[in-house]
């Protein structure tokens, strides 16, 4: 208005400038508004954890971790098998030579295989918390990572010997006994078995699942 005034010599108009000035001023705060609300910290909503759930009729479930220590390449294993009905059938944990934590988990996973033949089970379904060592299994092996390689082709010949098996990865809340297995390994000198009634340390980890433990038929 004030260079119309100068410039055009058009008298200013006081209704005019409020106007306008109260719409420029409108528009810039909107226009701040849509600004903050895009870097909005966005809000998370907590998940329900996820906890170990029982196989079908007549499959054992075998959960593997690993706990592994860089300074000495050395790992624990933990193997926990389990029935449809949650009863503790059996547990592994062992102790290995390792030289990173993938090829650890891949190695429990190995080494439940071997347990659960061992048993004499032969429909089961493998679980284990890494993502990686399940997605080597999932696709085909020789895109995996080659210092795996070998250990996932024993995994596959040994899951050949099943007349069903799977595999699958859980969350490390659903995969908390085998977790205390491998841990549990790290500490002893030898591989400990434990068939039909899990270890006193355990009792409390597979009773939160819900599921009868010590196992009801148990003597």
């Amino acid at each position: 208005m004030r260079c119309k005034t100068a410039i055009e010599s058009h008298l200013p108009s006081p209704m005019v400038v409020i106007c306008e000035s109260h719409d420029a001023c409108r528009s810039y705060l909107n226009a701040q508004a849509s600004k903050n609300a895009s870097h909005r910290t966005p809000v998370i909503v907590a998940q329900t954890p996820q906890f170990w759930s029982p196989p079908a009729n007549g499959v054992i479930k075998i959960n593997v971790d690993a706990s592994w220590k860089i300074e000495h390449h050395k790992a624990g294993i933990g193997v926990i098998l389990r029935d449809s009905s949650g009863v503790f059938a059996a547990g592994h944990a062992c102790s290995v030579a390792a030289d990173s934590i993938i090829e650890a988990e891949t190695l429990a996973i190995l080494e439940g295989c071997s347990f659960a033949i061992q048993q004499g089970h032969t429909r089961v379904v493998i679980e284990s918390d890494s993502k990686e060592a399940i997605s080597c299994l999932n696709r085909s092996i020789p895109r995996g990572t080659w210092q795996l390689y070998p250990i996932l082709c024993n995994i596959r010949n040994s899951c050949s010997t099943f007349r069903d098996c799977n595999w699958s990865w859980v969350p490390r809340t659903a995969n908390l006994a085998a977790d205390h297995l491998a841990k549990l390994a790290m500490s002893r000198m030898s591989l400990s078995i434990w068939v039909n009634r899990p270890p006193s340390s355990s009792v409390g980890i597979l009773n939160k699942d819900g599921l009868p433990c010590p196992p009801i038929h148990s003597t």
